[in-house]
């Protein structure tokens, strides 16, 4: 793992994300699930969270020799299905828990994948420069932000003009029949398991349910992307409206020629 330093968010404490937690109870959250969390995701999601992230990594396929953002990475399996989908890119991989983030080092190694650099960073706060990146990803961390505009802006401001926002993401379904089922699922089914498996993981995985509820749903997602300077804005369902996909290119100055992919 680098040595990227972590950057301290301003006020963190008085903020609070979608699910009613501050940085630092999220921080601690996962920290304690760390060691079971890719077993629980690939077991609770019937393995479908692997297929998600496929393609969200497939938005950058076309992509050569420049730079990838995997922002709230977790253990890094985004960033690795990243590196899959454009493998001359170099892929930073950057979480607020080092818990996590210890584990995508030793992930990428038993993958066999080179050009991944793994680090402490705050996506509130991100320790790169403006226009460093071709795109800017997360799957599943935006909505554990504590200022999910901030997020958004911070993840515009890191891409080149022509380059790529990804946010992949829960999404409370609609529908009479499954929406209800879908939650019920959430809300009782999958915390006894979770709990079962790892006492520690109760918690994570009572609040996820609550998180999705409160969390911006895709017209909303929609708005706030293009608030956050960012146009082509699509909202892809996926798995009946479960999970959406944002994609937003970041505008390009009128006198700027700079190539999108």
């Amino acid at each position: 793992m680098s040595g990227l330093a972590i950057p301290q968010t301003s006020a963190a404490a008085e903020l609070r994300n979608a699910g009613g937690k501050s940085p630092q109870e999220v921080r601690e959250m996962f920290a304690r699930v760390a060691r079971r969390y890719d077993f629980l995701n690939h077991l609770l999601s019937l393995g479908l969270d692997i297929r998600w992230r496929k393609v969200a990594a497939r938005e950058i396929s076309g992509l050569k020799k420049e730079t990838v953002a995997d922002l709230c990475t977790g253990t890094g399996d985004l960033a690795l299905a990243l590196k899959r989908s454009a493998p001359e890119a170099r892929v930073i991989a950057l979480d607020f828990t080092p818990e996590m983030v210890a584990y995508g080092p030793k992930k990428a190694a038993r993958a066999k994948l080179s050009g991944l650099v793994f680090g402490i960073g705050d996506t509130l706060n991100l320790p790169l420069k403006d226009g460093s990146c071709a795109a800017a990803s997360v799957a599943f961390g935006i909505r554990n932000v504590g200022d999910l505009d901030r997020g958004l802006r911070e993840m515009a401001r890191v891409v080149r003009p022509g380059g790529k926002v990804l946010v992949l993401e829960f999404t409370k379904p609609q529908g009479h029949f499954f929406g209800p089922l879908y939650m019920f699922y959430l809300k009782n089914v999958l915390p006894l398991v979770a709990s079962c498996i790892a006492w520690v993981a109760g918690d994570a995985y009572r609040y996820l349910p609550k998180s999705i509820q409160a969390f911006a749903g895709p017209e909303e997602m929609s708005e706030r992307m293009k608030a956050a300077g960012l146009v082509e804005i699509r909202a892809v369902p996926l798995t009946f409206g479960t999970v959406h996909l944002y994609v937003g290119v970041k505008a390009k100055p009128l006198t700027n020629s700079t190539s999108t992919f």
